[in-house]
């Protein structure tokens, strides 16, 4: 499995290659979730527990109704398990950078660093959603921006001047 994430996380893998596993994907979503949130807690954000629900269920919600008007949901395990690994291991590389920030200091390589972790992470989640929904790449990234893009409103729209 560590093979098929490295893969993953250098498109050269799909959610296809990972195993059908209930059990895995609630192991890997809940750490997934939790990563998130002690991550936020520890950069000091306000209501990181429900920025984080709020951003993983948005991209649950995607998933299921994404996967279900391509007639895919047999791939909803897969496809979960794709999405929570590979967040993971994005997150604790930007998290890695973001520690680092002092807003006081003009940091321009460290915004470009995590500029690179961004698209990356942008393009990762295009390459999963181009295999899980059969579409070529340019709707998969099309689909990663709309779902970032909805989080990002939502977030604005529930945690707005906090």
């Amino acid at each position: 499995m560590l093979n098929t994430l490295y893969g993953l996380l250098r498109l050269r893998a799909g959610p296809q290659d990972l195993p059908v596993s209930w059990p895995l994907t609630a192991v890997v979503f809940a750490v997934y979730i939790g990563q998130g949130i002690l991550t936020g807690q520890s950069l000091g954000g306000e209501d990181n527990a429900g920025r984080t629900l709020l951003s993983v269920c948005i991209q649950l919600l995607a998933v299921v109704v994404l996967l279900r008007l391509r007639g895919h949901q047999e791939r909803l395990p897969q496809t979960l398990l794709a999405f929570a690994a590979t967040g993971i291991v994005v997150s604790l590389v930007a998290f890695g950078f973001l520690v680092q920030a002092d807003p006081e200091r003009n940091q321009p390589l460290l915004a470009l660093a995590w500029f690179v972790v961004f698209g990356w992470s942008l393009a990762v989640d295009a390459n999963i959603y181009r295999h899980a929904l059969s579409v070529p790449m340019a709707q998969g990234v099309l689909i990663s921006v709309v779902v970032l893009g909805v989080s990002y409103a939502s977030m604005q729209l529930l945690f707005q001047g906090q």
